[in-house]
């Protein structure tokens, strides 16, 4: 054996004799540990102190607290503790990781709840009380050891978690921070209740982390390790979960961890930040004070009542509606009409079987259209089938459109769901957690349910059209009426309830356009209808309403998905390109082309130019002047309230549309008197109710339960109670009140030019 050999040797057996002399010199000093008392410990690497927990027979699981101000992070204490079926280890001082990168907070205070060694006999017994009959044990041993080469002292604490057991209705306020984690075990005992709602509330805002776990062992009340069981949610201020008996029949853990940081409950960890909500990531204490309490919720009969409330509601509706609609054509203005006419069926739904060579417009008509200052509506209704036809392409449109839209969003919106349930994080959808009853696998399901009466009232409106329909055939006298475009409307309302339905299953930032983009569709085909009743022949057609409705969607989802400037400078540029386009159209009877056409060769032959370039047509050159000057203003408006926070680019697109609804009708009917035409009754009375609906819907509607354009967390803040058979909330109404609403709007369409119906259309104004 060389030279090389030898001291290798001789060097492994120094090493071997070191290790031994500082294990030798490693002292356990065993302690009897004492409830309820503190104990300190001045100690260094030579020494471990064990502490022995005598036999506790209590129904409590203790909570072991321990405090060091001269632990160094470098040499730190470690904290063990040996159970009968588990072991429970950290150090002090308490490192969390926060959202910078390798960044650190250190805590010199800690605590930790013990699982009780007997949990499961615990949550199986049947007769859960304070006192329990079954035999209790609990036994556990405390080491505390350091590597700190100079001493350091360290106090322990072992007391009984009194509120351990929570109960019903009673509201408790704990404190927590990252490194003091807290959790408490509930139990449905009352067999009839199905449901639990746990409310959280703080005063400050530390962002929180709270997990619903099963009842066994071990709790994960770890920063890192929460996410790994049960279902979980960050808050700050304001937070709920409700939660269902079959899926913790033997109860659940209400766990509490604060983070480091607000970084997840702060805009920055928003998928879509906007900066001027940012809060402060990093604040100087994180301890949070936490109120809660648990509600019982509401359980199956509940359910079926709730739920049969709202069909006979829209039951009683539908019978106040057929009502209506057979006493108006029986006694309304429609009576001597029906009376003096054949009630031979000529016109149907599936249109003209024969083709019929209609004239088209002439040079001349042309001409007649655009200087004649007055016109009427049978200069633009020349071609009567070929505008029914046309009126159909609207249905078949919409119900193509409907097809392929809506089974991509059934099949997304349903994953969503199945990972929330898989995962348990309830941060992923932005639900009213303090009114969420969950059922069949959804979270949600008042939320989707209210849906109901969009689709049904979307079929009595069908329904009501095809019973006009056959009552009143298209003639030579009156609007002409396409009954394809209110079809097309009936089909937008049905498919807008099952498209807000599958927007509810999990309502976040990435599809708040399935919730929106049918309500385009009906904005845009109410503006399509009352311009085709004085305009048939030049009206736009499907392919080009529906190309810029999909270009409309698509600017909604780029301002979502990046509401940078440039976006905002893009659409502000189209929206008034559209708006002068739109304009010209109108005032050229869409013959844009030929009109300034005629204005140049006017303008070239005219020795007044000013008098050459004034608007022919100045009563409707003004009505589009101020509709501009409206529009501009609502875009104004919109960019004022978004860059306040107060709305989001996809809910100002939709009030732009909808405002401009609103508006076309207000002059359509204003026009009406203007031009000596009346209001029906029939109008009056559905545009009354209808006014009515939108009002008291619109109070609900104001009134958010939440906002999904900042963090989960931040939204919870908006969350409220249910106002309704505790089983809806104030957006739940809205549904149920804004789907008659649509009904009455669209019957006031319907009928408003119901006192034109026998009037011969060169007798009838195009305005």
């Amino acid at each position: 054996m060389g030279p090389i050999w030898w001291t290798l040797v001789s060097v492994l057996a120094s090493t071997a004799v070191e290790e031994c002399a500082a294990v030798a010199k490693l002292q356990m000093v065993q302690h009897e540990g004492t409830y309820s008392k503190t104990m300190s410990f001045r100690f260094n690497q030579t020494t471990e102190h064990v502490l022995v927990f005598p036999t506790s027979q209590s129904m409590y699981p203790y909570r072991i607290s321990a405090w060091s101000s001269d632990a160094l992070v470098e040499s730190p204490v470690l904290l063990v503790v040996r159970q009968e079926r588990e072991v429970l280890s950290w150090q002090i001082p308490f490192v969390v990781d926060t959202s910078t990168r390798d960044g650190v907070v250190h805590f010199h205070n800690t605590s930790r709840t013990l699982c009780h060694n007997n949990m499961l006999q615990i949550t199986k017994s049947k007769s859960f009380t304070r006192k329990l009959s079954i035999p209790l044990s609990q036994n556990f041993i405390v080491a505390l050891s350091t590597s700190s080469m100079v001493n350091v002292e360290v106090s322990v604490i072992v007391e009984e978690e009194r509120n351990f057991y929570l109960t019903e209705n009673k509201k408790y306020s704990i404190a927590v921070s990252p490194s003091e984690t807290k959790y408490y075990y509930y139990k449905f005992l009352d067999r009839r209740s199905t449901t639990a709602v746990v409310e959280i509330t703080s005063d400050d805002d530390v962002c929180l982390t709270v997990s619903i776990q099963d009842s066994f062992c071990p709790v994960f009340d770890l920063d890192k390790d929460i996410t790994y069981e049960g279902k979980y949610q960050t808050i700050n201020r304001k937070g709920g979960m409700s939660i269902r008996s079959k899926e913790y029949p033997d109860g659940f853990f209400l766990v509490f961890v604060a983070k480091a940081d607000n970084y997840e409950c702060s805009q920055k960890h928003s998928l879509l930040p906007r900066g001027h909500k940012n809060s402060n990531i990093i604040a100087a204490n994180r301890t949070s004070i936490v109120n809660f309490s648990i509600v019982k919720g509401i359980n199956g009969k509940d359910y079926g009542v709730a739920s049969l409330v709202t069909l006979c509601a829209i039951g009683a509706f539908y019978v106040f509606a057929i009502v209506m609609v057979f006493a108006f054509t029986r006694w309304g203005t429609l009576r001597s009409y029906l009376k003096s006419k054949s009630r031979d069926i000529t016109d149907t739904l599936e249109g003209d079987a024969d083709f019929v060579v209609e004239p088209g417009i002439t040079a001349e008509d042309k001409k007649q259209l655009l200087t004649n200052n007055k016109l009427t509506v049978n200069l633009l209704a020349r071609a009567p089938t070929k505008d029914r036809r046309r009126s159909y392409n609207y249905l078949w449109h919409i119900l193509s459109i409907a097809i392929f839209y809506s089974i991509p969003v059934v099949q997304l919106v349903t994953t969503y769901q199945r990972v929330v349930n898989r995962t348990g994080d309830q941060d992923m959808c932005y639900y009213n957690f303090l009114c969420a009853n969950p059922a069949w696998g959804v979270s949600d399901f008042n939320h989707i349910f209210s849906n109901v009466g969009y689709v049904f009232m979307g079929i009595l409106f069908l329904c009501v059209v095809l019973y006009r329909h056959a009552k009143i055939p298209n003639n030579c006298t009156g609007i002409p009426t396409h009954y394809g475009v209110f079809y097309a409307m009936g089909i937008a309302l049905t498919i807008e309830g099952l498209l807000s339905a599958c927007y509810h299953i999990c309502p976040s930032q990435s599809n708040y356009q399935f919730d929106t983009s049918f309500m385009y569709v009906m904005a845009v085909l109410c503006m399509i209808k009352l311009y085709q009743n004085r305009h048939p022949d030049v009206n736009a057609t499907a392919y080009a309403t529906f190309t810029v409705l999909g270009m409309a969607i698509f600017l909604a989802m780029v301002g979502i998905l990046n509401s940078t400037l440039s976006v905002w400078i893009v659409f502000v540029v189209i929206y008034s390109v559209l708006c002068v386009y739109i304009s010209f159209k109108i005032y050229f009877v869409s013959f844009v082309f030929d009109g300034f056409k005629q204005l140049k060769k006017t303008f070239t032959s005219s020795d007044n130019k000013v008098e050459a370039i004034a608007p022919i047509k100045k009563s409707r050159f003004f009505l589009l002047i101020v509709a501009n000057l409206i529009n501009y203003a609502m875009l104004i408006t919109g960019l004022c309230l978004y860059n306040s926070g107060v709305t989001d680019f996809g809910t100002f697109l939709l009030g732009l549309l909808m405002g401009n609804s609103v508006l076309y009708a207000v002059f359509y009917t204003s026009m009406k008197l203007v031009h000596g035409e009346r209001i029906c009754v029939e109008a009056i009375i559905y545009g009354v109710l209808g006014m009515a609906a939108w009002a008291t819907s619109a109070v609900f509607f104001l009134d958010n339960a939440t906002l999904w354009t900042v963090t989960p967390a931040e939204s919870r803040q908006w969350n409220q109670e249910c106002i309704v058979m505790n089983f809806y909330d104030k957006h739940d109404v809205w549904h149920l009140l804004s789907a008659p609403a649509l009904y009455l709007t669209f019957m006031f369409l319907l009928c408003l030019d119901d006192d034109l119906v026998d009037k011969k259309r060169e007798n009838i104004t195009v305005f």
